[in-house]
Order: structure tokens, then C-alpha cells, then sequence
């Protein structure tokens, strides 16, 4: 995997001809363009909080989505040492909330888009990471939403990266805390930091950009552990309003994988951008309710399919199919008796994969009832149209409301190979019912 190391993304990496270390007196103060620039935001909630949260711009995300399929970078727009001057309550960086995050803003009421050199990219379009539980397996791809619901989680991003500017203009310094590149934040200017727009309006301590305690985005924030001594991950998302096209992968339903960041215990942080070709889903083992009886059967299928999935297309083997756009339980009844082959096929931006089960529903014609006589003192009845060579049973109770479970087997055998049976009963009873149950 090849890796480089990348200063700053975007305009700002003019910057750097220029000035050699944010620290210099003559560096710029922090700046933000609210159109495309991804902030990195670390802070700590509840016991853990201390006096600083910290804000860093990583420059526009277009550089992100420009990288090379494969390509490791390093972040170095912040040091560790200015990560250590935010949390000086520990020298493993535990208990630290972490995210990436950007929102594109619409300036009026429809959606429009930005030109950028990866394509045209509709306005409310959102950024985020998702919390990775393991650094070898990507994540659940987020959902995408309407446009007016992505627009309410493009203002508190882009607030956060205002409100990184207002405490730099009331802080009036520039230093290796407060420079272009980064912000520390004091938790005395509650209606700037980065709490203030991250936090759930619920609880604060929950990274979900949410002003109603409900958020599509699920938690964006990862939190280290206690020690903190592995590679954190972070799954990075490009999640275009439902129903516009993504500019990259060219979907209209489906979040893009961008990537992913990987925090170090020792603060430093990296980027790689993601596979071109997302894996294909797996179909997985598809269960049912039932798998014979007499027709008409009616059958409930449920599946185990994972991945990043746009469709489950099913093939009951009779004819019908269904396409569903989640994996819900299928129901599909078989009239005509028979042994049928049931396809499931799943498909999503990595491929395709399919589940195939031959003759895994068998179903059995409905019996003929022959007619029914007496023959010296006992009841004769018998019927056609059986499966050649299935087991039966014939059961009897007194009382037709009689529990199934309660009545009676009196006989067992088999269809005959010309599919029909008889059955004469030489019970005393002065009245009596029958069923025929199979097998």
C-alpha cells in the first residue's frame, strides 16, 4: 500500500510555500470554507471532560476523493503535541470522542450542485464517519435522505467550523493553538465549541449533529478506550440526497465508501481511500417456515444477506419473483403440487451473489375423496391424486373441535405409486372424523 504524507489539502496547501510552521507569528488565523472543507473534531464529555476541545480543518474534501484507490496518507495538518495541549488529563489519548465530518450547504430552496473535478456534487450532500468496532471490516453504510432532511445536519457542521472562527477571532492569537490549521477550544465558549453543534440536544455527549434527539446519521463519533493502546478506525461516507446521482460511483440509492481514518494511540491520525470496487454482498442461507405440504402451500422465506445491498430478488421456482428493496421476510404460495428451486439474488454496487436451494419446496397436490360406503359394519373411504410414495397419516376424533394435537392416529401408510389410498375402519364408535395428514 503506498503511502505519502500530505501537509494540507486544498487552497491551503498554498499555505505552506509560504510559511513553514503554523506556529510562526505570521501565520494566518483559522479559516474555514463552509463549501467543502472537512474538520476533524476531538473532544471528551461527562467525567472526562476537560478545559479545551479541538478543532481541525483538513482542508477540502475533494483532495480526500482525489487520493489514489489504496493510497495511505498521513494527517499532519495537527501534531500530537497540540492534541496533548487539549488533553493534558492523559498521555494516551483515552476516553477521546473523535469524528470527520463536512456538509455541503444550499443557498436556496431546491438543490443544486457544486462543479468540483470529481463531478458535480448536489448541495446537501453530507460527509461523515461511522465508528468502525474492527479496523479490517468496513462498516454498514449510512441511509440516504431526503434533501430538506440532509439539510438539517449541513448547518450544525458547517457551525462547527464557524464557530472554530469565532473563538479564534475572540481569542486574537496566533499559535501552535491557534493558527489556520486548528483551533483548541475553551468549553467556556459553550455557544462556539465544538459541543454545541455535535452534541444530540438530548445529551450532549452523544456526536450525532442532532437539534431533536432523532439523527439518520446514527453516532458519527468513535470513543478510545481506556488504555488506549490499538488503531482506532473511523468509516468515512459521502451521502448524497436520496434520489440524486453520486458524482463518484454514479448510484442514486446507496452512500459512497470514501475511506477511512485510523487514530494511533499515539494521537496521529491517517487516511486511505477506500477500494474502487466495494465487495459484493453475500447472499447468505435462506430459510422458511415450511418446506412441503399439500398445495396450496403457502410458504415464508427469510434470509441471512449481508453487505452493502441495493436489492434481494427472489425466484420461488414457479414463476413468480419479487424484487424488494430490503430484507424483509417474502411470502409466496405454490397451488400446483411439485418440487420447485428458490433463488435469492442480492445485489449491490460491489456485484452480485446469489443463494441457490434445488427443489427445496415440495408441494403436494391436494387429495380426491373417493366416495365413502359401508361394507360389512365398517367404513370404507379412500381418494386419489396423492404424491406416489409419501407417508400419510389418518387420524380420528369423536369431536371435529377436538385439538389436532388430541386426535387419534389409526393409520399409517404410504400412497400407492398410481397416488391413491384406501382406508377401511373397523373402529365401534358410533360416529367419528377423519383426517388425512401428511406426512
Amino acid at each position: 500500500m503506498k503511502k505519502i504524507s500530505l501537509k494540507y489539502f486544498g487552497a491551503k496547501l498554498i499555505l505552506l510555500t509560504v510559511l513553514a510552521l503554523p506556529e510562526l507569528a505570521s501565520a494566518q488565523t483559522f479559516t474555514y470554507n463552509s463549501q467543502g472543507d472537512v474538520l476533524a473534531g476531538f473532544r471528551k464529555t461527562g467525567s472526562f471532560k476537560g478545559n479545551y476541545e479541538l478543532v481541525v480543518d483538513l482542508g477540502n474534501v475533494t483532495n480526500l476523493l482525489a487520493q489514489t484507490v489504496g493510497t495511505t496518507i498521513n494527517i499532519t495538518n495537527y501534531s500530537t503535541s497540540q492534541l496533548t495541549n487539549a488533553f493534558t488529563d492523559t498521555g494516551n489519548f483515552a476516553n477521546l470522542q473523535w469524528s470527520v465530518f463536512s456538509g455541503l450547504a444550499n443557498s436556496g430552496r431546491n438543490v443544486s450542485y457544486w462543479s468540483t473535478p470529481v463531478g458535480l456534487i448536489p448541495t446537501t450532500t453530507l460527509w461523515f464517519t461511522l465508528p468502525a468496532t474492527n479496523v479490517n471490516i468496513q462498516t454498514q453504510p449510512p441511509t440516504r435522505s431526503a434533501p430538506a432532511t440532509q439539510a438539517q445536519y449541513v448547518s450544525p457542521m458547517n457551525g462547527v467550523g464557524s464557530g472554530a472562527v469565532s473563538i479564534a477571532n475572540a481569542l486574537n492569537v496566533t499559535n501552535a493553538n491557534c493558527n489556520a490549521f486548528l483551533v483548541r477550544e475553551p468549553v467556556s465558549y459553550t455557544q462556539w465549541y465544538l459541543t454545541a453543534s455535535i452534541g444530540d440536544s438530548i445529551n450532549s455527549a452523544v456526536g450525532d449533529f442532532a437539534a431533536n434527539g432523532v439523527s439518520p446519521l446514527n453516532v458519527v463519533e468513535n470513543t478510545t478506550l481506556s488504555p488506549f493502546t490499538a488503531a482506532q478506525r473511523d468509516d468515512f461516507y459521502e451521502v448524497c440526497p436520496s434520489g440524486y446521482a453520486d458524482p463518484v460511483s454514479g448510484s442514486t440509492t446507496n452512500a459512497y465508501f470514501v475511506g477511512y481514518f485510523l487514530l494511533n494511540p499515539d494521537g496521529s491520525m491517517t487516511f486511505t481511500r477506500a477500494s474502487s470496487a466495494p465487495a459484493a454482498p453475500a447472499a447468505g442461507s435462506v430459510s422458511s417456515t415450511v418446506t412441503n405440504g399439500f398445495g396450496p402451500l403457502t410458504v415464508i422465506f427469510t434470509n441471512t444477506a449481508t453487505g452493502s445491498i441495493t436489492n434481494w430478488i427472489w425466484s420461488f421456482g414457479d414463476g413468480t419473483i419479487i424484487t424488494n428493496t430490503t430484507g424483509a421476510n417474502v411470502t409466496n404460495t405454490y397451488v400446483a403440487g411439485g418440487s420447485y428451486t428458490v433463488t435469492l439474488t442480492v445485489n449491490g454496487l460491489g456485484g452480485s451473489s446469489s443463494d441457490i436451494l434445488t427443489n427445496y419446496i415440495v408441494a403436494s397436490p391436494t387429495p380426491s375423496l373417493s366416495n365413502v360406503t359401508r361394507f360389512g359394519g365398517n367404513l370404507v373411504f379412500g381418494g386419489s391424486n396423492c404424491p406416489a410414495g409419501v407417508q400419510y397419516r389418518i387420524l380420528s376424533a369423536t369431536n371435529l373441535t377436538t385439538a389436532l394435537t388430541n386426535w387419534l392416529p389409526v393409520s399409517t401408510n404410504t400412497f400407492l405409486s398410481n397416488g391413491t389410498f384406501t382406508y377401511t375402519n373397523s373402529a365401534t364408535t358410533n360416529s367419528a372424523f377423519f383426517r388425512l395428514v401428511s406426512p
